[in-house]
């Protein structure tokens, strides 16, 4: 089921009432996918926490993804390709060649490689713009092909957000 709804509201806020009008009781939920980031550091930890606790409780399988992936995995562009995310003042990228993705990195301190792709409602310059990506939906796709070969899922203890830019307070 591919579902979007743009209330304005917090995903935590609309959950509950969600789950209970498509008449989904958390315990009955197969497993779990939780988007790692790139993103607002605050806004991803408060997910993934609320994942890994649900998880926990019902002793169901977690996988992690990773949006930039996602992008450069179900974005249908011939590769090299490089996908772009603005968080806040700087822009995200990573690429993907051979099949084989670069480690994540800042777009002002370095060049991308291939064709660019980045959301339209972001101020990115890319060379392919996209209306919607639903990052969710291909999320628990990629959560579902990677639980066929790991049903158990992956530690939720070790799930913890991607902000490569974020510094332990007191440092430079």
């Amino acid at each position: 089921m591919l579902y979007y709804q743009d209330t304005g509201k917090k995903t935590l806020e609309l959950l509950p009432s969600e789950l209970k009008k498509h008449n989904v009781h958390p315990a009955e939920v197969d497993a779990l996918a939780v988007s790692l980031g790139v993103g607002y550091f605050t806004s991803l930890r408060i997910g993934i926490t609320f994942v890994k606790t649900w998880a926990y409780l019902y002793k169901k399988p977690v996988v992690g993804y990773e949006n930039l992936k996602l992008m450069l995995l179900y974005s249908d562009v011939k590769e090299p390709k490089t996908a772009l995310l603005r968080i806040s003042n700087k822009t995200f990228a990573m690429s993907m060649q051979n099949e084989s993705f670069s480690e994540l990195f800042l777009l002002e301190e370095r060049e991308p490689i291939g064709v660019t792709i980045g959301l339209a409602n972001q101020k990115v310059q890319a060379d392919v713009l996209l209306e919607l990506f639903p990052f969710s939906f291909y999320g628990a796709l990629w959560a579902l092909e990677y639980l066929k070969e790991n049903p158990e899922g992956q530690n939720p203890f070790l799930l913890e957000p991607i902000y490569p830019d974020a510094k332990p307070r007191g440092t430079a």
